[in-house]
């Protein structure tokens, strides 16, 4: 039996990674009878970091419990869904992976490197698609959805710092080239088309 699929889906709030990820399921589901899918996302199971993000307001504080919180759930996450799933050929896509942390978490002012270290012995993503689109325009996206904003999404300053962390992946992970920076900017169907193109490229 062969291994499933590991696919990431990651970028700003706002950015519109939920909707390519759901997009990029219909069409595995509708590309191959024998295409079977997980989708999972993180935080996994782990409640009061949820419970963080919506109720602090800075979005500097409580960095090394967030990380640590993190790092936890998602080694549990790996272990007791990921894993298990791809080892029965199933293809896992998540949205989010450990790039939220290390980049999210830097921008809080942890070291990167240390973030990187952390995650050590967690599995390499087959692809990782980061949806890249400039501030003003997802502050554009998010006031038009019914939501009250969480603890990262209240200060762009902070988000330029994360996106411009997530730019840096490609070169910082740059020994398994395996991410795909892609152009949110653009309509909604060819950003698919663009994540489409990658993964078929990419993955035979």
């Amino acid at each position: 039996m062969s291994k499933g699929r590991f696919i990431v889906f990651e970028g700003i709030d706002g950015c519109g990674k939920t909707t390519q990820f759901m997009k990029f399921i219909n069409y595995l589901y509708n590309k191959d009878k024998h295409n079977h899918i997980l989708m999972t996302r993180e935080p996994w199971k782990e409640r009061k970091i949820r419970e963080i993000l919506r109720e602090d307001d800075d979005a500097f504080s409580q960095a090394e419990k967030l990380a640590n919180m993190f790092v936890k759930d998602r080694r549990e996450h790996v272990s007791k869904l990921i894993i298990p799933n791809l080892n029965t050929g199933i293809n896992v896509i998540s949205d989010r992976y450990l790039f939220s942390t290390i980049c999210y978490q830097t921008a809080q002012g942890l070291s990167m490197q240390r973030l990187i270290e952390m995650h050590r012995g967690l599995i390499v993503p087959d692809l990782i698609f980061i949806l890249d689109l400039s501030l003003k325009e997802a502050g554009k996206r998010m006031k038009k959805e019914i939501r009250n904003e969480q603890k990262f999404e209240k200060n762009k300053e902070f988000l330029e710092k994360v996106r411009k962390n997530y730019l840096k992946m490609p070169e910082v992970f740059k020994k398994h080239n395996n991410i795909e920076i892609i152009n949110s900017n653009q309509t909604i169907r060819k950003v698919h088309d663009d994540v489409v193109s990658a993964f078929e490229s990419r993955i035979k």
